[in-house]
């Protein structure tokens, strides 16, 4: 028992060490003894062993610069180019790959229109639109340490079972832990697996609030209404996966609920004329606009007000031309009818759900750095 406790608090002392140097950048060892209250020698002990990993390196000649005279405390930071990871986000439309470097820095996107249902994108495009974003990137294979995946509907990361995504082709529930295992060993490299929205939380989250413990709600305008929770700095997932899923939201008492069709909330915004409209127009209707308008302002108040939260970030509409409107008139709205103050902006990441996916596949190699030797 004495052993584990060791090891435990090793590993917890390396990741707060590490966190730390995520939220501040640069470093001395005194400044990381100081702030965490860790013992100077295991404060060297974790940086020797940071590293030795290509983690931690000198920060620059010019932030050393500015260092007062007399014996000098050697700064360190992150590598950015430590490590790298592949996220991956799919909408049902779009599939979307980058090259997430270790401070979660977009390096190359490749993006491409697929319409298919989901096992026939993860079983026949994946893996070889994987390889050419490699290619594109011309990084070595080792130096990429996993590949994060988000996805529509409830998805439970460790059983790698989807379900509520009629919208991609999944009416019941999909199975994909023998096709993950199977790019698990093409590729050689762990892969894990997200709700779509959940990945552009954590996206959108580390691009604002490095180290805090605040809220904030990430919801998604795609196929399909999703939402991302965030609370007290912690991804909200629930023991069913299902935090999030905004879609099914019911405000009709008389509305039957079912699994093999969109929820209530995604019928009465009537998403599929929405987006005929914008396919067809080139955007939607003032009509199409103020209805998708209501019913989300209501839904996402109604969250807001019940859990507490001030800042909602509305994603899935970045290079639309009317993106900006449906968030002024969703900003409107909810002003009308929340009694407190509630945010509503464009996200601020370039691409959330592929950093989100990517950070995701990151945190997962740092658990077992984090572990030893």
């Amino acid at each position: 028992m004495d052993s584990f406790d060791r090891s435990d608090l090793k590993e917890r002392n390396r990741a707060i060490v590490y966190s730390l140097f995520a939220a501040k950048r640069n470093l001395s060892k005194a400044d990381v003894s100081r702030e965490t209250g860790i013992s100077g020698p295991t404060v060297l002990k974790i940086v020797e062993y940071f590293e030795q990993m290509n983690l931690l390196i000198p920060a620059d000649e010019i932030e050393q610069s500015n260092l007062t005279l007399g014996r000098r405390p050697r700064p360190l930071k992150l590598n950015p180019d430590a490590v790298y990871t592949i996220g991956v986000e799919y909408d049902g439309i779009h599939l979307a790959l980058g090259i997430v470097d270790t401070l979660g820095n977009l390096r190359l996107l490749l993006r491409k229109q697929i319409s298919e249902n989901l096992e026939i994108v993860i079983n026949n495009y994946l893996e070889n639109l994987i390889y050419e974003l490699i290619d594109s990137a011309r990084l070595p294979m080792k130096n990429i340490v996993g590949i994060g995946i988000g996805l529509p509907g409830t998805v439970n990361p460790k059983s790698h079972i989807i379900k509520f995504a009629p919208l991609v082709g999944v009416s019941n529930e999909l199975d994909l832990s023998q096709s993950i295992s199977c790019l698990e060993s093409n590729l050689s490299m762990p892969v894990v697996v997200e709700n779509d929205a959940n990945v552009a939380a954590l996206g959108e989250y580390a691009r604002r609030f490095k180290g805090n413990d605040t809220d904030l709600l990430f919801a998604i305008v795609g196929r399909g209404f999703g939402a991302g929770l965030i609370l007290d700095g912690k991804l909200r997932r629930g023991p069913r996966q299902f935090t999030g899923e905004i879609g099914y939201l019911v405000f009709d008492p008389l509305w039957q609920a079912s699994f093999t069709k969109p929820g209530w909330l995604e019928a009465q915004a009537d998403l599929a004329s929405f987006w005929s409209e914008v396919v067809f127009s080139g955007g939607p209707s003032e009509k199409a606009l103020e209805r998708v308008t209501n019913y989300l302002a209501i839904s996402l108040s109604s969250i807001c007000i019940s859990l507490d939260i001030e800042q909602i970030i509305l994603g899935g509409l970045r290079g639309m031309s009317f993106e900006s409107e449906l968030i002024q008139m969703i900003q409107k709205r909810i002003s009308q009818v929340s009694v407190l103050p509630i945010t509503c902006t464009a996200p601020l990441a370039e691409e959330p759900g592929v950093i989100g996916a990517g950070r995701l596949a990151l945190d997962y190699w740092l658990q077992e750095i984090f572990k030893g030797p």
